[in-house]
C-alpha cells in the first residue's frame, strides 16, 4: 500500500499523453531548431552543388490501323487490333535497338555526359608508377598482349555503359485514353536533350519501316520458292485423282455413297430391337428361375397380365367370395359349403396349370429371341464384308480429292500474294508520326532546389522531434514530476529543484540553505512536501516520519534536514540521524565529530539531554548518530531504541528520522516498522525505473507503507514555462 496519488482509471493509463510530448518538444526546442537549421543549411549547399538537368519532350502519334498497301503485311506484320499493340510499341521505343541507333547517329560515345572516361584527369602517383613499370623492355611485351584484349573489352564495356546511361535518362510515358506517347529525355545540355528526344521518335519510325521492308523482301523470296513447290504438288495430285477414276471406272463418288447408306442402318436398327427383346425375355426368365413358387410367379406383372390368368383369377376371387358368404350361414360340413370349397380348389388348380404353361412359353420365347439376334448379327457381318471394298474405294477417292482441293487453295493464295507484293513492293507506310517535336527547354527540370530545401527542413524537424521522443522513451530515469507520472502513472508527493551554487559543487547541502533567501524556491518546494505529508497523514495519530532512498547519493539526508526545518515552523521537531553506518547530520550542522548522539544513549547510557542539540531561534532539536557502532541493526531493532522513541514522542510534536538507503542495507525497514511508513527520495535523471520498482517490491515484501515519493534535484524550467517564477508574487507575501 502507499499514500501517494495514482490514476484511478486503468483505461487512462493506456492513453498517450500528448500534452507530455508537447511539453517535451517545447523543452528541447533549441536542440531541435539547431539540428533543423544545420540540416537545412547542408541541404542548401547540396542543392546548389547539383548540376542542373534539362528535360525535353516530343509527342508521337502511333497509328492504330496502318495503311497496308499489300496484304502480305497481314502475315508478317503485327496485329494492330490486339490490346497489347500499344504496350508493344512503347516497349519498342525503350528498346536497345532504338537507343543504339540514336547513339550511333549522334555519336554520343564522344560526349562527356554519356562517356565519363572522356573527362581528363590529372594522373596520380599510382598511375605514374604503373606507366613507369609498363615502359620497361622486359615487361612491355606482356602488357601489349593484354592491351589488345583489353581494348576490345573496354570498347564493349564502354558501349554498355553509354547505353545504360542513355536509357536511364529516357522516359516513355503514354497519354491515357489517347494514341499519343511522350518521349522525354534529360540532359545537362538543353539543345542536346531536344535533339535526342526527336531522334528517338525518328529512330522508332525508321526502325519500324526497315523492319517492314526486310519482312517484305524475305516474304517475297519465300513466296516464290513455295509457289513453285505448290504448283508441282497440285499437278501431281490432279494426275493421281484422274488415274484412280479411270482405274475404278468411276465418274464421281455418288454411287459409292448410295450403296453404303440404307442397308447398314436398317440392319443395325433391327439388331437393336432384337437385343432389347432378348434382354427383357432373359430378365424375366432369370426371375422365373429364382422364384419357382407358383404363387410368386403369378404375382409377376408379365404373368399376371396374361388374359387367361386374369380370367382364372377373377373366377377364383368370386369362388372365394361365395365360400366366405356361405361360411357365415352354414357350417363346414354342409353340402353347399363342401361344394363351394371343391369349386374353389378346382379353380386354383387350373390357375396353377395356366401359370406353369405361361412360364414354359417364356422359356421358348427366350430361345427364339436369341436365335433371331444371332441371325441378324451374322447378316450384318456379311453386309459389312461386302461393303468393305466399297469403303476402301471411297476413302481413297476422298483422300485424293482433298489433296487436290488443298493444293489448289494454297496455290491460289500464294499466287495472289506474289502478284500483290510484286505490284506494290516500292510502297511502305509508317506506323507513327510526330504530333509535337521536342523544343529546347528554357529552364532546368532538376534539381528543384526549393523543394529539396523544404523537404530537408520538414524531414530534419520531424526526425529531430522523433529522436527527442525516442531518447525520452529509452531514458529509464525520471526527469520531472510529469515524467514520473507518464512512466509510472503515479503522482509524486513533491519535487525539489536542483540547487546551483558554487559552494555546493563539491560539498553537500548543509543547514544554511533553509534560511538563505537565495534558495527561496528550494524552501518553497520543501514546504510543499511538508503540506503533502500533512494532508496524507491527516486524522492519523502519527508523529514519526522516516526519510530514506533507494541508493546512496539521492539526497535523503538533505531532504530530511530541510523537511525538519519546515516542520519546525509549525511545531516542535526533533531530527534523529539513524544512519549509523555513514552519519552526516552532525556534519551538516557543523557539530564536532566526537559529539555524543544516539549510539551513546543506547550503548553508554549517556543522558539524553547531553546528546540533543537545540538550534537557536527555532523549535528544531538535533540528535546525531554519535559514535560508530558495529551492530547498527541490533541497536535499531532493540527494545531500548523503541522505548527511547516513545519517550521522545511524548516531548516532541514531530520526529524526523534520517535512515540509510533501502537497497544496500535493511536498517530503514527496521525504522519504518516503528514509524509506520517511509518517505522515499529519488534523484532525478539518476534513479532508474527498475531500481524504483525493485525498491517498491521490497517495501511490499516487508509490509512497509510509502508515505510518498520526493523527486530530488529536478532541473528548474526556464522562465516563461510553468515554474516557480510564475508564482513569485505569492512567495514574497
Amino acid at each position: 500500500m502507499s499514500n501517494f496519488s495514482t490514476h484511478s482509471n486503468p483505461e487512462q493509463e493506456q492513453l498517450i499523453d500528448l500534452g507530455y510530448y508537447l511539453h517535451l518538444i517545447k523543452k528541447r526546442w533549441i536542440a531541435i531548431a539547431v539540428f533543423t537549421a544545420l540540416t537545412t543549411a547542408i541541404s542548401i549547399l547540396v542543392a546548389l552543388s547539383i548540376t542542373p538537368v534539362y528535360r525535353a519532350t516530343a509527342t508521337l502519334l502511333i497509328e492504330s490501323s496502318q495503311k497496308n498497301a499489300i496484304s502480305i503485311e497481314e502475315v508478317v506484320g503485327i496485329d494492330t487490333r490486339a490490346a497489347e499493340y500499344y504496350l508493344t510499341q512503347f516497349e519498342i521505343l525503350k528498346s536497345n535497338q532504338v537507343a543504339k541507333r540514336v547513339i550511333d547517329k549522334l555519336q554520343l560515345t564522344r560526349v562527356e555526359e554519356f562517356n565519363p572516361s572522356l573527362i581528363t584527369k590529372e594522373p596520380g602517383v599510382l598511375d605514374s608508377l604503373k606507366l613507369q613499370v609498363k615502359s620497361y623492355p622486359l615487361i612491355q611485351p606482356y602488357f601489349l598482349e593484354h592491351q589488345e584484349v583489353d581494348e576490345l573489352a573496354i570498347e564493349k564495356s564502354l558501349n554498355r555503359a553509354v547505353l545504360k546511361n542513355f536509357k536511364s535518362k529516357l522516359t516513355v510515358s503514354p497519354i491515357r485514353k489517347t494514341q499519343l506517347v511522350n518521349i522525354s529525355f534529360e540532359s545537362e545540355d538543353p539543345e542536346l536533350a531536344a535533339t535526342i528526344a526527336n531522334a528517338i521518335g525518328q529512330a522508332f519510325i525508321e526502325n519500324n519501316m526497315e523492319s517492314k521492308i526486310l519482312a517484305t523482301e524475305q516474304a517475297t523470296g519465300w513466296i516464290n520458292l513455295r509457289l513453285a513447290e505448290l504448283k508441282q504438288k497440285l499437278d501431281n495430285s490432279e494426275e493421281a485423282l484422274l488415274s484412280f477414276l479411270q482405274q475404278q471406272e468411276l465418274i464421281d463418288d455418288s454411287g459409292i455413297s448410295a450403296l453404303t447408306s440404307s442397308e447398314l442402318s436398317n440392319l443395325t436398327l433391327r439388331i437393336s430391337k432384337a437385343a432389347e427383346k432378348r434382354i427383357e425375355t432373359q430378365a424375366l426368365y432369370n426371375a422365373l428361375q429364382i422364384n419357382s413358387d407358383t404363387t410368386t410367379l403369378a404375382s409377376m406383372s408379365l404373368v399376371s397380365n396374361h388374359p387367361q390368368v386374369r380370367d382364372i383369377r377373377l373366377a377364383e376371387s368370386n369362388a372365394e367370395k361365395q365360400v366366405s358368404e356361405l361360411a357365415k350361414r352354414y357350417g363346414p360340413k354342409h353340402d353347399k359349403m363342401i361344394q363351394a370349397q371343391a369349386q374353389l380348389l378346382a379353380i386354383q388348380k387350373r390357375a396353377n396349370t395356366i401359370v406353369q404353361k405361361i412360364t414354359n412359353g417364356i422359356e421358348k420365347e427366350l430361345v427364339s429371341a436369341k436365335q433371331q439376334e444371332q441371325l441378324l448379327k451374322a447378316e450384318l457381318l456379311n453386309k459389312k464384308d461386302e461393303y468393305q471394298a466399297l469403303s476402301v474405294v471411297k476413302r481413297e477417292y476422298d483422300a485424293l480429292k482433298r489433296e487436290v482441293d488443298t493444293n489448289a487453295k494454297l496455290y491460289d493464295l500464294f499466287l495472289n500474294r506474289q502478284k500483290e507484293t510484286s505490284a506494290t513492293s516500292d510502297f511502305t507506310s509508317a506506323n507513327a508520326r510526330f504530333s509535337d517535336y521536342a523544343m529546347e527547354p528554357e529552364s532546368p527540370s532538376k534539381p528543384n532546389r526549393k523543394l529539396i530545401v523544404v523537404l530537408a527542413l520538414v524531414a530534419s524537424a520531424g526526425f529531430a522531434v522523433v529522436l527527442v521522443i525516442v531518447i525520452d522513451a529509452l531514458n529509464n530515469t525520471f526527469e520531472s514530476a510529469r515524467d514520473f507520472e507518464n512512466k509510472l502513472g503515479l503522482l509524486p508527493s513533491g519535487t525539489l529543484p536542483l540547487v546551483k551554487d558554487r559552494r555546493y559543487k563539491k560539498a553537500p547541502i548543509d543547514a544554511k540553505t533553509f534560511n538563505d533567501e537565495k534558495f527561496r524556491i528550494y524552501q518553497e518546494s520543501i514546504d510543499s512536501v511538508r503540506t503533502s505529508l500533512n494532508i496524507s497523514l491527516f486524522n492519523k495519530d502519527r508523529k514519526l516520519i522516516a526519510v530514506s532512498s533507494a541508493v546512496s547519493g539521492e539526497g535523503k539526508t538533505t531532504t530530511a534536514l530541510n523537511l525538519a526545518y519546515s516542520f519546525a515552523k509549525l511545531e516542535r521537531v526533533l531530527l534523529i540521524d539513524c544512519d549509523l553506518r555513514k552519519p552526516s547530520i552532525s556534519e551538516r550542522f557543523g557539530f564536532p565529530p566526537n559529539r555524543p548522539g544516539l549510539t551513546n544513549v543506547l550503548l553508554m547510557n549517556i543522558p539524553l539531554e547531553e546528546c540533543i542539540t537545540s538550534l537557536e531561534g527555532t523549535t528544531l532539536d538535533i540528535l546525531g548518530a554519535g559514535m560508530l557502532a558495529p551492530n547498527s541493526q541490533e541497536l535499531l531493532s532493540s527494545k531500548l531504541f523503541e522505548s527511547l522513541v516513545e519517550k521522545l514522542a511524548m516531548k516532541y510534536d514531530r520526529i524526523v528520522f534520517d535512515t540509510p538507503p533501502v537497497l544496500p542495507v535493511k536498517d530503514a525497514f527496521i525504522v519504518g516498522k516503528l514509524t509506520q511508513g517511509i518517505l522515499l527520495v529519488l534523484k532525478a535523471n539518476s534513479t532508474s525505473k527498475s531500481v524504483y520498482k525493485h525498491t517498491m517490491t521490497l517495501f511490499t515484501k516487508h509490509e512497509i507503507l510509502i508515505d510518498g515519493v520526493v523527486l530530488n534535484q529536478v532541473a528548474t524550467a526556464r522562465i516563461g514555462a510553468h515554474t516557480y517564477n510564475e508564482y513569485a508574487g505569492y512567495q514574497n507575501n
